[in-house]
């Protein structure tokens, strides 16, 4: 069965990678082609009714209750439980290095489940995806797409993630483990990154004239930072990579 499911995902993310090559689309492939802009548009919305009467209240209440040492540790876990996969991706990249420190690094930290840093190392550098990938080879994005729940990305970031959930070793350690722990630590997930951001989103969501075209603005400009190996944390905006990530239940 999970040899059949992973034979499906890769067909599956082939059809994304084919769709996109032969895109005729002229501009290079970090600008944003945005084709079906009223259906994103559409979508956008939803997700922002959604994160007003849903994620936002429930996160004033997660903000009111939970220990700041609490939500540090659970986001020292959820970057812990990325680094197999981001080690795999550097691998396919070159960077083996990279691939090495990621491997040490869950290594170690896996005494305490990722919940104590006990390497010492920065755990917000974020760990290499599918995505990040995919672009390395040259692959190009293809048409920019707002997911209901899961927000911006590209016809290759739908990809990606589709390789990056069949080929992470943590799933392929133990799929149906693994899919039950990561179903019930979604909702926690949500609420965590939502709160750490929650000022930012809040600042884009009540003040921003068009929410809509802000966020794929920064979107865009995070693509170009990852692909040219810039760091892009030190902009103007007011809204950070990280915010547009926890504005949807989604990796950040």
């Amino acid at each position: 069965m999970l040899k059949i499911n992973i034979i499906k995902n890769i067909f599956i993310c082939s059809i994304f990678f084919f769709i996109t090559s032969c895109s005729n689309v002229s501009q290079k492939h970090t600008s944003a082609w945005d084709p079906i802009e009223p259906v994103n548009r559409a979508v956008f919305s939803f997700n922002m009714f959604f994160d007003t009467y849903a994620l936002e209240p429930s996160t004033k209440v997660y903000r009111y209750i939970m220990p700041d040492f609490i939500e540090n540790a659970l986001t020292r876990h959820f970057n812990w439980l990325k680094k197999p996969g981001g080690a795999l991706n550097s691998s396919l990249q070159g960077k083996f290095e990279e691939a090495f420190n990621l491997v040490i690094n869950f290594s170690i930290n896996s005494l305490a489940l990722g919940f104590i840093n006990i390497t010492g190392e920065n755990q917000d550098i974020p760990s290499s995806d599918f995505d990040q990938t995919l672009t390395s080879y040259g692959i190009n994005p293809g048409p920019y797409l707002v997911l209901p729940f899961a927000g911006p990305t590209t016809l290759r970031g739908v990809g990606g993630t589709l390789l990056d959930g069949t080929l992470d070793p943590l799933n392929l350690a133990g799929t149906s483990n693994v899919a039950k722990v990561k179903a019930t630590e979604l909702p926690i997930k949500a609420l965590n990154t939502r709160a750490k951001y929650f000022d930012e989103i809040n600042e884009l969501k009540y003040n921003s004239i068009d929410a809509y075209s802000v966020f794929k603005s920064v979107y865009f400009q995070r693509m170009r930072a990852i692909e040219n190996n810039v760091d892009n944390s030190s902009k103007d905006s007011y809204i950070s990579d990280g915010a547009i990530d926890a504005f949807f239940i989604q990796n950040e």
